[in-house]
């Protein structure tokens, strides 16, 4: 299990609930949390926020 996926679901959250709150389709967030996609730099910049981490350092 990645770092990702591990805050996620310690923080309570759904993969759909973190796609919902960065704007990406449920699809588009699972692909970036199982390394299947890189995300944007505004995509990066919103999941860092909601995770309070930075994903320089995740991974």
């Amino acid at each position: 299990m990645n770092k990702i996926k591990k805050i996620r679901i310690l923080m309570g959250m759904t993969q759909k609930d973190v796609a919902e709150k960065i704007g990406v389709t449920q699809a588009m967030y699972s692909m970036i949390e199982n390394g299947k996609r890189k995300p944007g730099k505004k995509t990066a910049a919103k999941i860092e926020e909601l995770f309070g981490i930075s994903l320089f350092f995740v991974d």
